[in-house]
Formats: C-alpha cells, sequence, structure tokens
C-alpha cells in the first residue's frame, strides 16, 4: 500500500511524539520536527508508510542517542496487560461464541498504539480496550478458522507490546504446535521485542522468533534471510496490526489481517469505517491494488 498525501500530517505527528518520547529538551525537539517537515515534504509517496517512517525514527534515535525511547511505556503496557488478562480470560471461558470474541479481543488490543495515537496512558488504555472490543467487526469468523485448521505452518506476526498479551487469547483457540510469533528485530515505536514476548509469558508456550530488524511494518528486504526463508514458506500468516496490513496488503501470500481501523485513509482503502475491527483476508491469487 502506498501512501498519501494524507500520510504527512501523520507522519509529522508521529515524529513528534517519538521527539518528546526521546527528549525532554526543547530545543532539540524543535531540531527533530523542522527536520521532519522537510523530509515530509520530499517524502517517497510510493513507500508504504510504515517505511517512511522508520526512516525517520530511525534519525530521531540517531540524533538524540536513545535507542528505544518507548522502553518504558512498552514495559507498563505489559504489566497493565497481564493485569487485565485474567478477567478477560474469564470473559472469552463464558463467550456464547469463544472464536469470535477471541478474534474481537486479540483486535481490540491493537488500540495499545503510541504511535498513532501519542495521548495515550495506563490510565486511558482499559477504557479504550471496552470501547473496542464492543464496537463494530467486519470479517468472516469460520473462513479464518478454517484456513488455521488447513495450514501446516503459520507465522503469527505481532505487533505492541501490551497487545501480544491479548494475542493470548486468541492463541489459546489456535494449534499451536503450528504456529511461530514473530516480533521485531529492533526498537519500532511500542512495537513488541523478544523480550515483551517474554513479559507476556510467550516462552515456553509457543515458538517465538524475530524479523531481524526493526521496521515498524514489514519490509522483507530489510529483514534476516532466516525471517524472509520463514515467510515464503508458511501457508499461512496472521498479521497484527494496521503496520503490517500497509506493508503486506497485495503481498502473494496467504494472510489475514488482524487490526483496528485507526485513519480515513486505511478506512477508505479498505472500505471500512474507522474504529472498525477488522479480519481481512488477502487472497494470494488476488491483485490487489497498492495505492489509495
Amino acid at each position: 500500500m502506498k501512501s498519501s498525501l494524507d500520510c504527512l500530517p501523520c507522519f509529522v505527528s508521529q515524529g513528534l511524539n517519538v521527539a518528546r518520547m526521546a527528549t525532554s529538551d526543547p530545543r532539540v525537539q524543535e531540531e527533530i520536527v523542522r527536520e521532519i517537515l522537510r523530509r515530509a515534504s520530499q517524502a517517497d509517496l510510493t513507500q508504504s508508510p510504515p517505511l517512511f517512517g522508520g526512516n525517520l525514527r530511525r534519525w530521531v534515535r540517531e540524533l538524540t542517542g536513545q535507542d528505544d525511547p518507548y522502553l518504558d511505556v512498552k514495559q507498563e503496557s505489559n504489566r497493565l496487560a497481564l493485569a487485565l488478562l485474567p478477567d478477560w480470560q474469564e470473559r472469552l471461558r463464558r463467550a456464547a461464541n469463544p472464536q469470535l470474541t477471541a478474534v474481537k479481543m486479540a483486535i481490540a488490543g491493537n488500540v495499545i498504539d503510541y504511535g498513532v495515537n501519542g495521548n495515550l496512558t495506563a490510565e486511558t488504555i482499559p477504557a479504550e480496550l471496552e470501547r473496542s472490543v464492543a464496537g463494530p467487526f467486519h470479517g468472516d469468523v469460520a473462513e479464518f478458522f478454517a484456513a488455521v485448521e488447513r495450514a501446516t505452518e503459520i507465522l503469527f506476526l505481532a505487533d505492541n507490546a501490551g497487545e501480544l498479551v491479548f494475542d493470548r487469547l486468541l492463541l489459546e483457540c489456535l494449534p499451536r504446535e503450528k504456529i511461530t510469533v514473530v516480533v521485531k528485530g529492533g526498537p519500532a515505536i511500542n512495537d513488541a521485542l523478544r523480550a515483551d514476548a517474554t513479559e507476556a509469558g510467550l516462552d515456553g508456550w509457543v515458538a517465538v522468533t524475530d524479523t531481524g530488524c526493526d521496521d515498524a511494518g514489514i519490509e522483507l528486504t530489510a529483514c534476516s534471510p532466516e525471517f524472509q526463508e520463514r515467510f515464503s514458506r508458511a501457508d499461512l500468516i496472521i498479521a497484527k496490526g494496521q503496520a503490517n496490513f500497509e506493508s503486506l496488503d497485495g503481498s502473494k501470500q496467504n494472510i489475514f489481517f488482524l487490526f483496528k481501523v485507526k485513519c480515513a485513509v486505511v478506512g477508505q482503502h479498505i472500505g471500512q469505517p474507522v474504529g472498525t475491527l477488522v479480519l481481512h483476508h488477502n487472497h494470494p491469487e488476488a491483485s490487489a491494488g497498492d495505492s489509495i
């Protein structure tokens, strides 16, 4: 999926969020924002939004010396999600339709996204989660679980720290012996790393690997050879988060995207309003458009 003119203000807003996370010095923050404005004015709109955003974030990290500006909020998100997990597990146990509920709960966790919502806090996350899980949903759950049953090797592309805890609710409904959970290979906003997978309780419970790179989406050429081989070999990919959709939409792989629509650009592209929880199947035989 290509970027659009409407992505440019978002790039600047995300850049300001990263600047504030990386440094408290207002002079450095101003320098960062002015440089981001300059770069945004020269943006290559044929790139996917995650690719352009990743280049900006790497520059901010180099300038400030902060390798992982979101480390504290990731750890806080993990603690909060783990505290909420027992109640959500009990709600899932009581659900009339556990498969639908598990999918919606996993997607609801996608609200823990500090790249899109710089005002998110530990105090506001629980209410955001409740609003999301009760909100509109679009997707074919039966098709999804049928595809999982047919598959022999599944990659589960994780998104954010904290969100990964809610992914456990869905993973508990899936054949984990066929699944490898994939986290990022380096800091990318508040995306989950191996340490977050450990905190979420995935070690020894399901196989975990990483992309070998620090892109928020999946830019295959930047990923490790090991991940590229796994990606091409998998007969089903479950991709969490909007950035994975933006970078993999139109792929020839068999992918189910699970995310909350967070901007009008993506909403227009996928045909769903902002706020919708989406389970979208990227049929490998289809040649979806990559521009908006």
